[in-house]
């Protein structure tokens, strides 16, 4: 009984001791597996389960990321970049910083909309308008779908604090887009589409983000021209191929599987889901017309010379 007592008593020793090493061990890496955890997320998002939708988590987390970064990088700007520089820029760190920060999830939709629309064999493989329209939503679709509502959620609330970024036509820019990726997904509807729309077009955005990071930066613009015209030259382009070009081909053939669907007795999908795709399919097309006739006028101005506007401005006043 004596011996049988000690070991008893040992043996609870040897327990408690191996419940507070693993106690400590995991107290100790706790951080480290959230963080992990957190980006590792971020980046490939869990499989979506039977009956999920939308994980709203995982939007949350790109919209904290999102804010979170743009705080770094304000912070960044003040510590590494010229005070000179930021004292003489149109908006100050914030600008540049909202610049940097919108980088990643243009880079993110971009990156999985070329690698659908152009490398999936099964993707392409959308022969009727029923399929176009009314396809499931693949793992890639989702990722654009819902990194795209966080962006454009944060973008929306971002927007709100910067008169140059808040203008009426870019907040319902971001609205609409958000709430046509929400359909998407969730209906769901548009998803071929929608990879284009919401991912590959985006491939544009990418030079612009260093064009106006130069915008806002005049003296950055100064000491890396050739830089500024790489990037001038490459939005142009792509803006041109991918919101003129090919924007209005696939608009045309949403327009035509719309019409097609639309005269169907019974739709799988609300009909004022699909007439309200199309009035906003006509908003954001007047959006990339208006667009372009900025970015010609600026063309002119790179190629041509030319006064800028606020300097005719001036010299209206002083006359």
């Amino acid at each position: 009984m004596v011996l049988s007592s000690i070991y008893s008593r040992k043996r609870g020793e040897y327990a408690l001791e191996y419940i507070n090493d693993a106690d400590i061990h995991t107290r100790t890496h706790a951080h480290t597996r959230i963080m992990n955890s957190f980006f590792g997320s971020l980046f490939s998002p869990a499989p979506q389960q039977p009956g999920e939708k939308i994980d709203f988590v995982y939007i949350s987390e790109w919209f904290l990321f999102l804010s979170f970064f743009f705080v770094f990088a304000s912070g960044f700007m003040h510590k590494f970049v010229d005070a000179k520089a930021i004292a003489k820029a149109n908006g100050g760190s914030f600008l540049g910083a909202f610049q940097m920060t919108c980088f990643i999830p243009l880079a993110y939709v971009s990156y999985y909309g070329i690698n659908t629309w152009y490398f999936s064999e099964h993707f392409q493989s959308s022969r009727t308008a029923e399929e176009r329209l009314f396809g499931p939503v693949s793992e890639n679709v989702r990722k654009i779908g819902e990194v795209q509502i966080a962006f454009q959620a944060w973008d929306f609330v971002i927007s709100l604090f910067n008169s140059e970024l808040n203008s009426v036509e870019m907040l319902l820019h971001h609205a609409m887009t958000g709430l046509l990726c929400y359909w998407m997904l969730t209906i769901p509807y548009m998803a071929w589409y929608g990879v284009y729309f919401m991912g590959v077009c985006e491939t544009s955005s990418l030079p612009l983000s260093v064009v106006d990071f130069m915008r806002f930066f005049p003296d950055y613009k100064e000491k890396y021209p050739l830089m500024n015209m790489i990037n001038s030259l490459l939005f142009g382009a792509f803006f041109v191929w991918f919101r003129i070009i090919k924007w209005i081909q696939f608009s045309a053939g949403a327009w035509r599987d719309s019409l097609h669907v639309l005269k169907m007795k019974k739709l799988p999908v609300p009909r004022s889901v699909v007439v309200g795709v199309l009035v906003l399919n006509v908003f954001f097309t007047a959006l990339q017309v208006v667009w372009c006739g900025l970015l010609l006028k600026e063309a002119k101005k790179m190629f041509l010379g030319g006064e800028d506007d606020k300097k005719k401005d001036e010299k209206k006043k002083k006359k």
